[in-house]
């Protein structure tokens, strides 16, 4: 489980750094909000792919219950 999470904040770097810095996901990640949070502002602000990898993920850690 904790490789899964060292990939799962990799993809989020990722994606963190092709975003503006005004975008509300953006800050969202900047602060370190929960991730349903940042998944919810990532589809207000057009960005289905992270929503949807998050998504994947808490899906993953609810199945494995952690």
């Amino acid at each position: 489980m904790a490789a899964l999470l060292v990939q799962h904040r990799a993809a989020i770097a990722r994606f963190r750094r092709m975003m503006p810095a005004e975008c509300a996901t953006a800050q969202a990640i900047d602060r370190g909000e929960p991730w349903e949070r940042i998944a919810r502002h990532a589809v207000e602000d057009g960005y289905a792919g992270l929503a949807e990898e998050l998504g994947r993920f808490i899906e993953l850690c609810l199945r494995r219950g952690g």
